[in-house]
């Protein structure tokens, strides 16, 4: 879990949408707009959304793709107080992964049992949690969390104290997504097993470790970032950081 960018105003079909339906127009209404002959209003947005991000899902770093993307509510709409307020407003969108439901041959995606794996929006559902923490609403650095060896994601409580931000609420977000099932934790225990491999042997050389970092932390030629960015982050760590302050921290 990273900082992202939020999306700074509606896209065209958004507004397209809204001008057409006025004091009518509601989310269900939304998701059927035709904004163009190829393209649904919903299409275009989310399409926004998973550029912004970088390809990544919003909240557990794996790759999004057509089949396996949807877009998340930060505050659901069925808050009683702020949900239908803000069910069509663009800064409380992100892009995100369908949470272990897409059944795929990608164990990273998917996992039996479905029940037991599930991430993202799906484990977060409608609930309201008042201790959730926005990831567009995170420090770029320091990162609050860090990943092991074995692909546990925990909360780093010296970032989270530097940030004046409460560590049981990183600790409680990380536990309503679902960020530590198996299917997630085992996908990030490969990615570092697979950094370690390609690097190990240049652990204790600076130079080459500081390059290392930056390959593997940087945007793609697609302009995608790799899955389980913050893995990767971790691996380097410290160096990664110093790395990610470096200008113009396309990253985020």
């Amino acid at each position: 879990m990273k900082r992202i960018r939020a999306l700074g105003g509606p896209t065209c079909g958004l507004s397209d949408y809204l001008d057409c339906d006025g004091a009518q127009a509601n989310w269900e209404g939304f998701r059927s707009h035709r904004h163009q002959a190829d393209k649904t209003a919903y299409s275009e947005l989310i399409e926004a959304l998973q550029c912004l991000q970088h390809g990544l899902c919003g909240y557990c770093e794996i790759k999004l793709t057509e089949l396996n993307r949807q877009i998340e509510h930060v505050i659901p709409q069925s808050d009683p107080n702020q949900g239908p307020a803000r069910a069509l407003d663009p800064t409380n969108m992100l892009a995100c992964c369908k949470g272990g439901t897409r059944k795929t041959n990608d164990a990273a995606q998917w996992l039996a049992p479905v029940k037991c794996n599930l991430s993202c929006g799906q484990a977060k559902e409608d609930s309201v949690y008042l201790d959730f923490v926005d990831p567009r609403m995170l420090p770029a650095l320091p990162s609050l969390v860090r990943v092991r060896f074995d692909g546990e994601i925990a909360v780093d409580e010296i970032a989270c104290t530097d940030a004046a931000i409460d560590t049981s609420k990183v600790k409680k977000t990380i536990e309503i997504l679902g960020l530590n099932v198996e299917r997630l934790r085992v996908a990030r225990e490969k990615r570092w097993r697979a950094l370690s491999d390609n690097w190990r042997e240049f652990y204790d050389d600076r130079e080459v470790m500081m390059e290392a970092a930056r390959t593997e932390l940087s945007l793609g030629h697609d302009g995608n970032l790799p899955i389980f960015f913050t893995t990767s982050r971790s691996y380097f760590f410290p160096l990664g950081e110093d790395i990610l302050a470096e200008a113009p921290q396309a990253w985020i």
